[in-house]
């Protein structure tokens, strides 16, 4: 998203993803599950994020750890941001909106890049395996604010047409107060090539209701391989792809939304 006074950030995540074979299967070596995570640990200390949290989610029905789940996250303190994640087939840098600037969030993905890079991955991960960019931000609204349902506050405040036809509506059995809201649209993008999603759903945020804005930039699955990684192309890739994402927020949201 744009960086914005007062703008609704709750977290922006950048992640590398692998190991996914088809829609519901995925492959990975013994050694990216027993060994891999020691390397990422010594070389997240080596860039000062030297805390370490571990989460035993238990292992899959197979025995394996569960795919693209966070088993490690490092930071450089007690609470602090940005942090680095570590799971089977995922890794992520992640900066909430407290101290957050692009230029500070990229700035931490090249941190933590240098520690994938340093990693050595190709000495653990299959050989010649695909990995996904995704460059993620989750923005938070609180319609009650405004005293407006969610349908009241997305018409009021965004530049989406998410509503039912009026045929629909009209049945006399059917109370138009619709609370929640679950909207979703994904298109193709051609640079950097991948795609773009962009999602609006009701929500429990802090322990109150509103609605999350989650928009997404993946990168085309041939764009980027383990075994030829370089670090200057998946920050140009970064780049590009929080071009997208600031074209989402300045126009499917309109100022009003947020206070400057």
């Amino acid at each position: 998203m744009a960086e914005k006074i007062k703008a609704p950030l709750i977290e922006a995540i950048f992640e590398i993803r692998w190991g996914r074979k088809d829609q519901n299967s995925f492959e990975y070596s013994n050694n990216e599950q027993s060994l891999f995570p020691g390397q990422i640990s010594a070389h997240a200390s080596n860039e000062g994020f030297t805390e370490v949290e571990s989460f035993n989610f238990g292992p899959a029905p197979s025995g394996a750890l569960i795919p693209q789940r966070i088993t490690h996250r490092f930071r450089v303190g007690p609470n602090a941001w940005p942090c680095i994640q570590l799971g089977l087939g995922i890794f992520t840098v992640n900066q909430v909106e407290q101290g957050y600037s692009w230029s500070g969030f990229k700035n931490s993905i090249s941190k933590g890049l240098r520690v994938f890079k340093n990693s050595k991955p190709e000495s653990f991960l299959k050989p010649s395996k695909s990995v996904t960019l995704v460059l993620r931000y989750n923005d938070a609204f609180f319609p009650s604010e405004e005293g407006l349902t969610n349908k009241e506050y997305v018409e009021k405040h965004f530049n989406i047409d998410a509503s039912l036809s009026e045929s629909f509506i009209s049945d006399r059995r059917i109370i138009d107060d619709a609370t929640d809201i679950s909207f979703r649209v994904s298109m193709r993008t051609s640079d950097p090539e991948g795609s773009i999603s962009v999602s609006i759903f009701s929500a429990v945020i802090g322990g109150n209701p509103g609605l999350i804005m989650e928009t997404i930039v993946e990168s085309d699955t041939r764009s980027f391989s383990i075994d030829n990684f370089s670090l200057d192309k998946v920050v140009d890739w970064c780049e590009e792809a929080h071009y997208f994402q600031k074209h989402a927020f300045e126009t499917l949201i309109k100022p009003s939304a947020y206070k400057l």
